[in-house]
């Protein structure tokens, strides 16, 4: 079991306020979530709400709303999981509890980035977050601060997102959050992962760029397996088979989707495993293994349904296209077609984006 877990069961364990115990047990549901383990989600999350009911204390309310929210973010329901967080933050603002609030921030400002939301609302959040945890709940403007280290990294602002994943690591350190930790010594991996991806659509790729991020990727996960007990890895496995299909070499990209895309499925990572599962298609599908390839293929349109971003929306469509050319498919063409509208929305959020993050005081300030 992760620390963070064994840490807050000691906790229950030894709490007999009715309250504080209502509060640790929606705090277990947010930290069941951070590491994956969906499918404890719906036990714990009864077990929450029941304890949280009896009491009737406004933070704990606060706090189940928050790990709801979080629960849905990563039990594939992302776009909806802002409204418990709004009503979290909503609760914790009348309970004069301003570490819950800053939580509530930061998880709103990571669901906007994921969706790619206006930049200005998103940074809103994340400002918020900032202001609001640092006195208060440090972690919540650790999550803040790493966030905001994408956007910088996305928008091609490489020293700012270096100050800011240096700030929100240096928190995660001193705080023992060995989970959050991890997952921003991931995330400033697998951002590089999408300069390499955006590269190749652009057609300016550097050899280089993708031989330095299979190896920040190896790692991120040497790193993750020892920081947090039953990290599995799930996102760089992904991202590993990523770098080989667009290194050309089809074979190592299936072995390193071979044990982990199911899972990721399994798990709610939505969008991550259905680009893997596009890509694993092409790979098929230039091995020859034409049946294989289609079938990939359909289950990576089928999980377009879950995927809201124009970046994943890209990679789908352009590897969906790329299976039909070889599989000898008659709407590659119109596929191709799509994956170009998207590229271009993509292109056009990174320079909105660049543009906000430019006009907006730096939150190592706030």
């Amino acid at each position: 079991m992760p620390r963070l877990l064994q840490r807050n069961q000691r906790a229950i364990a030894n709490t007999v306020d009715a309250e504080q115990r209502a509060r640790l047990l929606a705090q277990r549901v947010l930290l069941l979530a951070r590491h994956w383990r969906v499918g404890e989600l719906p036990a714990a999350l009864a077990h929450a709400e029941a304890a949280v009911a009896a009491c009737a204390d406004q933070r704990a309310r606060a706090e189940l709303e928050l790990a709801r929210g979080v629960a849905m973010y990563y039990g594939a329901e992302v776009a909806q999981a802002a409204l418990p967080l709004e009503r979290g933050r909503e609760e914790a603002r009348a309970a004069g509890d301003a570490g819950v609030e800053a939580e509530c921030e930061a998880w709103l400002g990571c669901i906007g980035a994921t969706l790619q939301h206006e930049p200005e609302l998103v940074l809103g959040h994340l400002r918020r977050a900032v202001e609001l945890g640092l006195p208060a709940r440090p972690l919540a403007a650790a999550r803040a601060f790493y966030v905001a280290a994408t956007l910088f990294q996305e928008a091609g602002l490489a020293d700012q997102s270096t100050a800011l994943y240096r700030r929100a690591s240096g928190i995660a350190r001193d705080h023992f959050d060995e989970q959050l930790l991890a997952a921003i010594l991931r995330y400033m991996t697998l951002a590089q992962v999408q300069q390499v991806r955006r590269a190749q659509a652009a057609g300016t790729l550097d050899t280089d760029l993708r031989r330095q991020a299979l190896a920040a990727l190896g790692s991120a996960q040497q790193v993750a397996q020892a920081l947090t007990d039953d990290e599995q890895c799930l996102q760089i496995g992904l991202r590993l088979g990523e770098m080989h299909r667009v290194g050309g070499d089809h074979a190592a990209a299936l072995r390193a989707f071979g044990p982990h895309l199911d899972s990721a499925e399994q798990r709610g990572m939505t969008w991550e495993a259905a680009i893997a599962r596009a890509d694993q298609a092409v790979c098929l599908a230039a091995a020859g293994r034409r049946e294989e390839a289609q079938a990939a293929a359909q289950r990576a349109r089928a999980g377009l349904d879950d995927v809201h971003d124009s970046y994943s929306r890209a990679l789908i469509h352009s590897a969906l296209a790329e299976v039909a050319a070889l599989t000898g498919g008659a709407e590659a063409e119109a596929l191709a077609e799509q994956a170009r509208d998207c590229w271009t929305q993509d292109r056009a959020y990174c320079g909105r984006l660049q543009q906000a993050l430019l006009a907006q005081p730096s939150l190592l300030h706030a």
